[in-house]
């Protein structure tokens, strides 16, 4: 059931069981698993309803305008300064953060694979997660499932598949991506369950647009209630109502899920909320980063990096599985490499093109709350800050000086922009991680293993937010793991 936050009449009471906020693939996930469990479910989503666009992101832009902005700096200062809004020399649509039934996976392009073991690991510059890859295989299964992916993303599976040779460069991992396919890449509209199943809107829960989350009352360490406004047609404030949940999920996206502990002052008792803002940079598209020059593939190995079949090529011939899914592969540092040199990941394409690289956390690139205020609701806007660090440059010049030395192996030459050049450039690419990263140590993060915030009893966070060290996969199709996982241990709770 989809209903809109401005026919809820002022000082409505709404109680639920479990109370999600955010409705990207984390909140979405997470309410359907819940409702189909007999669970009863509120999904609140910020943005004004716009189901007679098809929830296209472009017709929430002005509100997200006027609802998202703030203030970026640091390296935002000079590389992208509308970030918050939109990304900065990049192009015109604001397609970092979404305001719109779906969130990011309305303009996401599907790209799946879980993190690398090595990501979980304490290293040096890296803290390391208090969960493990054997501890999320389970739930990767249950998310390829969920996405009609192929559960084994091996080189030595696609090799089969594809009929070619996985190529070995030395000191790589040659990785294989898949990419979802157009149908259910979009979680708002996409039916569950395969072809025939129901959407979100269509199940049990109860999904309310148009209901931005103001305030999360909270005391003696349980949020009570959260307190909820809606927009009318004009922007402005429409209807306040209040929610009580005996369980909520904060699952906005990462910026907001901060914004949201910081406005309301929950799980900030060591000044942890907000701190340790990572992504994956890459540099503005049309700098070419990494050049080759000669041939150190062979047709075969082409093949398989362009997840082409055997009569295809790069222009055509795409392997393309029954649910329209493809695959392409990468080269990205073997855990060896990253243990014994203390970097983060990275990956190469296999031609000349872009570097996508993985940061160490640092605690002054965070997010704390401007001064100014929010034309809509009046509540204090976002501060962002994004700094670089020493370990940044030298993940760059130790994983380049790999690439270019095991592809001269192979008879060709690698050149690869200068640092300065490269951070001259750089943008975030749409993948924010950390902020209210998972920890055993409440000093140390903000949330437990099981997303649970270590001050308050019944408060969950949910999406990348949570994820102490980004790795080099992209971090939706984890979000939707950790989702899964999370309402499971939610399902158990409220049985139990």
């Amino acid at each position: 059931m989809i209903r809109n936050g401005k026919d809820i009449p002022d000082g409505t009471v709404i109680e639920t069981q479990v109370c999600i906020v955010g409705s990207g693939p984390a909140g979405i996930t997470a309410a359907w698993y819940l409702q189909k469990a007999g669970i009863k479910v509120t999904l609140i989503e910020g943005s004004r309803d716009f189901r007679d666009t098809n929830y296209i992101p472009e017709a929430s832009w002005p509100d997200k305008e006027l609802l998202y902005n703030g203030t970026a700096d640091g390296l935002f200062a000079t590389n992208e300064r509308d970030f918050l809004i939109r990304p900065y020399a990049y192009n015109t649509s604001p397609s970092e953060r979404e305001r719109v039934f779906g969130g990011t996976s309305t303009h996401w392009g599907g790209q799946s694979r879980p993190l690398d073991p090595v990501t979980f690991e304490k290293r040096a510059y890296f803290p390391g997660w208090p969960i493990n890859r054997q501890d999320l295989d389970p739930y990767y299964a249950k998310a390829a499932a969920l996405c009609l992916l192929d559960p084994d993303f091996s080189a030595e599976h696609w090799a089969e598949v594809l009929d070619s040779d996985a190529p070995h460069l030395d000191g790589f991992d040659t990785e294989m991506y898949q990419f979802i396919g157009p149908n259910y890449k979009v979680f708002s509209t996409r039916p569950f369950e395969g072809p025939g199943g129901i959407t979100i809107g269509e199940s049990a829960a109860d999904v309310i647009l148009n209901a931005s989350l103001l305030e999360m009352n909270h005391a003696q360490g349980v949020v009570d209630s959260l307190r909820v406004a809606s927009m009318d047609d004009r922007s402005k404030k429409a209807t306040e109502f209040t929610i009580k949940a005996g369980i909520v999920v904060l699952a906005c996206g990462a910026v907001a899920n901060a914004q949201q502990m910081l406005l309301s002052n929950v799980g900030n008792e060591y000044d942890q909320v907000g701190r340790y803002f990572i992504g994956h940079p890459i540099a503005q598209y049309g700098n070419t980063i990494v050049s080759i020059d000669g041939t150190y593939l062979t047709p075969s190995e082409k093949r398989f990096m362009d997840g082409d079949t055997l009569a295809g090529s790069r222009s055509g011939g795409a392997w393309v599985g029954k649910s329209g899914e493809t695959v392409e592969g990468r080269f990205s540092p073997n855990a060896e490499q990253q243990r014994a040199l203390g970097i983060g990941s990275c990956w190469f394409w296999a031609y000349n093109g872009q570097y996508y690289f993985e940061l160490a956390p640092d605690p002054d690139s965070r997010v704390t709350l401007a001064d100014t205020l929010d034309p809509v609701f009046g509540q204090r806007q976002t501060r962002i800050t994004w700094k670089l660090s020493d370990r940044d440059e030298e993940t760059y010049n130790q994983t380049t000086r790999l690439f270019t030395q095991a592809v001269a192996k192979r008879h060709a030459t690698v050149t690869v922009a200068s640092w300065d050049f490269l951070k001259s450039k750089l943008m975030v690419n749409g993948h924010h991680i950390g902020i209210t990263r998972m920890s055993d140590d409440p000093k140390q993060g903000v949330v437990d293993k099981n997303l649970k915030v270590h001050s308050l009893h019944n408060l969950y966070v949910a999406g990348s937010s949570v994820f102490p060290t980004a790795g080099i996969s992209n971090p939706t199709f984890t979000i939707i793991t950790l989702s899964i996982r999370l309402a499971e241990h939610l399902i158990a709770a409220l049985a139990a």
